[in-house]
């Protein structure tokens, strides 16, 4: 599937999924004048912005009616994203989605593909567990549920024979396959978003630093300033998109320790750490992702300041103050929920520690007593 676009107006985009990055897409996507179909709830944040908006029943109407079809996040509506595939309409491939549904099947993929990972074993059930946790890695690993992990969830991070024996229960009402892999003593997280387009054409945004608490992202800010370990996350996002003959945007989160960048894993999809290029970049991701579903010409991913972005997580206001150190982008969710994303403060500054210190005061602001994930 490649498009040779000559009159925009005409062309329908379908997004399954309608949170705030489908909304962000969209409102990206708005410079250009396409029309743009979103399935999920009526009042999810894309949805209100979508010239038309689908229940997850009507998939097959919503599918039949668009150019190409894309996903804002890879563990909803199966059976449209199957459609989809078979309609050839689905962008990024459905070899992304399949590896993220199974998280072993990301980590065999890294393996085969010569992709740098954390060492890692698949165990099929709870005795397997607790053999590969003790013997190979000396009760000091994270043990992972390979289905619907996402934000943290399904993981049981092990240091000790204690804290194995007190999550053995929950993991054994948990039908499913696990990976078992070492805890990574990092010198800390950091990510790269990465665009591939029908004719293999690749680029990059400079590598950003990341704080994640409990599995969630809290912020990120860059670019980094080590340009071999820079240079590294290119060569590897870049074997990976080309091993997966990608189409779109891609977020790849690492672990660095030393000179050494290992891939935890990555979103076949625009991420959460590439909020700021909205404010920080001249096109931002989400352009890009749309720039690549339709064959046109990438935008240019260099940086135009420092940038940076804090999560506003489970509140239902954000605090007016944080205008003070950055832009706001509010969701408009209805409810706020315990470690939910209601929103996102976007950063620039001149140099990065002006972007930490900004980043420091709406830590402050939001987050008074503390974060509570």
């Amino acid at each position: 599937m490649k498009f040779f676009l000559q009159d925009l107006s005409r062309v329908r985009v379908g997004i399954l999924g309608g949170g705030q990055l489908g909304w962000m897409m969209v409102l990206e996507g708005r410079k250009y004048p396409l029309k743009f179909y979103v399935m999920d709830s009526p009042e999810a944040p894309a949805c209100k912005v979508a010239d038309r908006c689908f229940k997850p029943d009507e998939y097959k109407e919503m599918i039949d009616s668009v150019d190409v079809v894309t996903f804002e996040f890879e563990h909803v509506y199966e059976e449209a994203l199957r459609y989809a595939y078979e309609k050839d309409k689905l962008l990024p491939t459905i070899e992304s989605v399949e590896l993220k549904r199974q998280r072993w099947k990301e980590r065999v993929f890294y393996k085969e593909h010569g992709i740098p990972t954390p060492r890692f074993f698949i165990a099929h059930d709870v005795e397997e567990v607790y053999r590969i946790a003790k013997n190979e890695f000396d009760y000091k690993c994270v043990i992972k549920q390979s289905t619907g992990g996402y934000d943290g969830k399904g993981q049981f991070f092990i240091k000790s024979k204690n804290d194995l024996d007190s999550s053995i229960d929950v993991i054994k009402k948990i039908s499913d396959v696990f990976v078992v892999e070492e805890f990574v003593e990092f010198d800390y997280e950091a990510s790269i978003i990465a665009i591939r387009t029908f004719d293999g054409v690749f680029k990059t945004y400079p590598p950003t630093y990341n704080r994640n608490e409990k599995g969630i992202l809290v912020y990120n800010y860059g670019p980094i300033s080590n340009t071999y370990i820079s240079m590294k996350m290119v060569e590897i996002a870049k074997r990976l998109a080309d091993s997966l003959n990608y189409v779109g945007v891609m977020g790849i989160e690492f672990f660095v320790r030393g000179d050494e960048v290992l891939v935890n894993e990555f979103a076949p999809r625009v991420h959460n750490t590439g909020h700021y290029t909205l404010d920080a970049a001249f096109t931002s991701q989400f352009e890009n992702h749309v720039r690549a579903l339709l064959g046109l010409e990438i935008g240019e991913t260099k940086l135009l300041s420092c940038g940076g972005m804090v999560n506003i997580l489970g509140l239902a206001n954000p605090p007016l103050e944080v205008l003070k150190y950055g832009k706001l982008y509010w969701y408009g969710k209805n409810e706020a929920r315990k470690r939910r994303k209601m929103g996102h403060v976007n950063i620039v500054g001149e140099t990065l520690e002006e972007v930490k210190n900004k980043i420091d005061k709406v830590m402050e602001l939001l987050y008074p007593n503390g974060l509570d994930l």
